[in-house]
């Protein structure tokens, strides 16, 4: 089923199919991309133009501090112009612009015949890599450390004498263990 109708590589558009836009079909942006590298490929004369859509995963994603899970990003302000016809398009992958745009806002829907409804719907994990700077932190052993002494200067309340509504004899050592 190709997804991808054309690319217009002078616009940095890429017109998708009405594959695209059928009953209950969803819109995998890396699937685009691979069409599109086909296409780079089997056609001399789209060679000659810069490639408007790459894909990667683990990749610096907006902000520089976040990274991407595998996804398809546009290149140099391409966008992805949805089939001329109203539809449900659900895009079930993380896809976002070089220029600070992601998933629904990667699409020019401006192309399209006047009365075209384009309801589009993103449905995948949105989860992505975060760096965090921690510092130089405590060490295991200074967190347990640090929570003994506390728990020495102030001994938490708690009943030992009782425990699940037994009485508890014992002093708690080898020669006098606790035990009900």
């Amino acid at each position: 089923m190709a997804l991808v109708a054309s690319v217009d590589y002078t616009a940095r558009r890429i017109y998708l199919s009405a594959a695209s836009a059928a009953s209950g079909s969803t819109l995998d942006t890396l699937a685009v991309y691979r069409e599109v590298l086909a296409l780079r490929k089997s056609t001399p004369a789209q060679r000659r133009f810069t490639p408007i859509i790459s894909a990667a995963g683990n990749a610096p994603k907006i902000t520089g501090s976040t990274y991407t899970a595998a996804a398809a990003r546009l290149l140099r302000g391409c966008r992805l112009v949805p089939f001329n016809g109203s539809h449900t398009l659900t895009l079930v992958r993380d896809t976002y612009t070089d220029d600070g745009f992601a998933n629904a806002d990667c699409f020019d829907l401006a192309p399209l015949s006047v009365g075209v409804e384009i309801n589009i719907v993103v449905d995948f994990a949105k989860y992505e890599i975060r760096e965090v700077a921690t510092g130089a932190g405590p060490t295991a052993e200074e967190i347990a450390e640090a929570t003994l002494a506390k728990m020495a200067a102030a001994p938490p309340p708690v009943n030992v004498a009782k425990v699940n509504n037994y009485t508890i004899s014992g002093s708690g050592t080898e020669i006098d263990p606790w035990g009900p």
